[in-house]
């Protein structure tokens, strides 16, 4: 069977040097379509880290340095978004898969996303986020607290 995209929930656990083994089917995707190299980041409106293989980075990458002021679209809106993409990118790290399937965790990044050793990575589509294992069963415990979200959420895409 082939890499089919970021899908999933793998509970793993940072080493003392701010290591993360990153789950077999991540790696193989990461291997397959990124060359291993991954960038993450934390301007989110979650507290977690966003992991990005390096064609999805370069597809906002290019769809930022396009990036005008739309028709009709005020100077304020224009700046909002250049202000939420200097923060994007200030806190933007890249990192390689090492030999043993693992990526390094700055610190900036782990303190943003309160990761300190019990971590949860969800596959989400084409990105995969990293989680502190008590924040993400708050959000679990959030979204599943209201079942009509989540049903419409589903009818939207013909589940």
């Amino acid at each position: 069977m082939g890499v089919i995209g970021l899908i999933g929930r793998y509970d793993h656990t940072i080493d003392s040097n701010g290591r993360l083994s990153i789950p077999a089917k991540f790696r193989e995707y990461i291997t397959t379509y990124s060359e291993g190299c991954v960038v993450m980041t934390t301007a989110h409106v979650d507290s977690c880290i966003v992991v990005y293989p390096l064609p999805e980075w370069n597809a906002i990458t290019q769809r930022a340095t396009q990036m005008e002021p739309a028709t009709g679209e005020s100077g304020q809106d224009f700046l909002r978004r250049k202000d939420f993409l200097r923060i994007f990118y200030s806190r933007a790290v890249d990192s390689a898969l090492d030999k043993q399937g693992r990526i390094l965790l700055p610190g900036h990044l782990r303190e943003y996303a309160g990761l300190e050793k019990d971590t949860v990575l969800v596959g989400h589509m084409n990105v995969f986020e990293i989680w502190d294992v008590r924040r993400w069963q708050e959000k679990e415990t959030q979204v599943l607290e209201h079942p009509e979200r989540l049903q419409e959420a589903m009818a939207s895409l013909g589940i």
